[in-house]
């Protein structure tokens, strides 16, 4: 390779590391996916030295122009047009892989007829992927006799790389941002379920008892027989008041599971259950307060649905902690047909497992039964 031509490649390269830099740089400050689309549309589109480039996502048979940039002045941001064939797009469409026509002419597609009017002789296409789907492309288009370089599309695909990073990474802010609104959501339905039980149960029972003991008290000196009945009668509220606040103390949070650990609670939690619980525990040692509190929630509310939707005969809790992460699984043998995005209960579990860092994962089937299984991890200690 000449002196001079060796030169001209190393600043190509350049010119192409400054341009994705500045894009990845765009991309990690959080942009909105349309002002990505934008600013990709024209680095690509100073980078390669063509009149257009745009990116296009995929409606089923129908592209979408997301961002474009440059002088097809006929295709704007929302344009569509049907994904067919004799398109570069729709090559990419089709095969997954990067596609280039040098020649327009005796096309007549709908986007083939739009690039020859607008002078157009070369259009090369890079796909865009998230997590692993085709979800749409990035273009440049050319008016030159002589096209773009052969190596275009492989810069492209750079380039193509980095809006699928973009949309992977809006998706998730956008799915963390609906995390936490189920969480808060979650968290007020439960205080106003807190408050309703304790106005309804365990308060009205402690006025009643304060009357009680008012009226007693009354009777003391003139009728003493009375008011020992009345004090007998006292006593039974007070500890049908008390009966239901350990009630509401468990559900909110098991003192056992802060004062013994996670074993001891889920033992207490499937000796109380109406069916049959094989518990199979192995915990060489406590995890941090936060992963116990949420194995426990797991374990409790996939008891609680196999005992009311399952009509199974067994169900068997099974938690162990191995390699940094503490796994519990719950299974029963009942019809099956759980669905984790129908009711709050495995969502709001799904958010809280989540929030550490952790999964959870539904199976269930008419066959087997239904299996909920949650990994968290655990922080090891420097």
């Amino acid at each position: 390779m000449a002196d001079g031509t060796k030169a001209a490649h190393h600043r190509q390269l350049a010119d192409e590391q400054a341009a994705l830099r500045r894009v990845a740089t765009f991309v990690a400050s959080g942009a909105e996916p349309e002002e990505v689309f934008r600013f990709v549309s024209e680095e690509v589109a100073a980078l390669l030295s063509v009149e257009t480039a745009a990116v296009l996502r995929f409606d089923g048979e129908v592209a979408t122009v997301v961002g474009v940039t440059g002088e097809l002045r006929t295709i704007k941001r929302g344009s569509t047009f049907a994904l067919e064939a004799d398109s570069t797009v729709g090559r990419v469409y089709r095969t997954g892989r990067s596609a280039r026509i040098d020649d327009y002419e005796g096309m007549d597609s709908e986007i083939a007829t739009i690039i020859r009017r607008g002078g157009f002789r070369t259009t090369v296409a890079g796909p865009v992927t998230v997590e692993g789907r085709p979800w749409g492309a990035v273009v440049a288009g050319s008016k030159r006799d002589r096209g773009v370089p052969e190596d275009t599309e492989e810069r492209l695909a750079e380039f193509a790389e980095l809006v699928g990073l973009a949309i992977a990474s809006a998706d998730a802010r956008q799915e963390l941002s609906r995390s936490r609104a189920r969480l808060l959501s979650a968290s007020d339905t439960e205080r106003r379920r807190l408050e309703r039980n304790l106005h309804d149960g365990a308060q009205q029972r402690l006025v009643t008892l304060a009357v009680t003991l008012r009226i007693a008290e009354s009777k003391l000196e003139d009728d003493p027989n009375g008011a020992r009945d009345l004090l007998g009668t006292a006593r039974e509220e007070l500890n049908s008041a008390l009966e239901e606040l350990r009630e509401l103390a468990r559900g909110l949070h098991p003192g056992v599971l802060t004062e013994r650990g996670l074993e001891p609670a889920l033992e207490s939690l499937t000796q109380r259950a109406p069916v049959p619980v094989r518990l199979t525990v192995y915990l060489p040692e406590r995890c941090p307060e936060a992963v116990e509190v949420a194995a426990y929630y797991v374990a409790a509310e996939a008891l609680a649905n196999a005992i009311r939707y399952s009509d199974a005969d067994l169900v068997e809790l099974d938690v162990s902690r191995r390699d940094g992460v503490l796994r519990v699984v719950v299974s029963d043998d009942g019809r099956g047909g759980a669905e984790p995005g129908a009711g709050s209960g495995l969502r709001g579990l799904a958010d809280r497992v989540e929030a550490l860092g952790g999964r959870l994962d539904v199976v269930s089937t008419s066959a087997s039964g239904t299996s909920v299984v949650a990994e968290l991890p655990i922080s090891e200690p420097a």
